[in-house]
């Protein structure tokens, strides 16, 4: 079985860009963050066919600032770099994971224009590998 199964601890919401549910949904995955509540910002999508999942056509940054205000769990955000600048106002903590590979190009973690906003780190964690995890939260 593939996706997750686990039950939520922390999230009881997951928003992921088209690019993020596509590579999952080609592999047959429909529903990837099952139990989650689950957002698809996508214009392009054609409609969900699992009833976990729910495409937004809508702008996202209203969907996550209407989320918010429900009662529950924090949060996912799952994207790239478009929809993570998009919703960048709303975003109250980063987790930035760090591992001691060097691999090339990348996606940028937020894309768009340059605007600066300040978060402080509030927790490291270190692992034997060398990776690390740092919790930022909004300064």
């Amino acid at each position: 079985m593939v996706g997750l199964d686990a039950p939520a601890r922390r999230f009881d919401t997951v928003v992921m860009g088209r690019g993020t549910y596509i590579p999952g949904l080609d592999a047959g995955v429909t529903s990837p963050y099952s139990p989650l509540r689950q957002y698809v910002v996508s214009t392009t999508l054609p409609d969900s066919t699992d009833p976990e999942v729910e495409i937004v056509r809508g702008e996202p940054l209203e969907l996550v600032r209407r989320l918010k205000k429900e009662e529950g769990m924090d949060i996912y955000l799952c994207g790239g770099g478009r929809l993570a600048a998009t919703v960048l106002p709303e975003i109250d903590e980063l987790i930035i994971k760090h591992y001691p590979v060097v691999a090339g190009t990348g996606i940028p973690a937020f894309s768009g224009d340059f605007r600066p906003t300040r978060f402080s780190p509030t927790q490291t964690e270190t692992f034997s590998n060398g990776a690390r995890v740092t919790w930022y939260s909004r300064a």
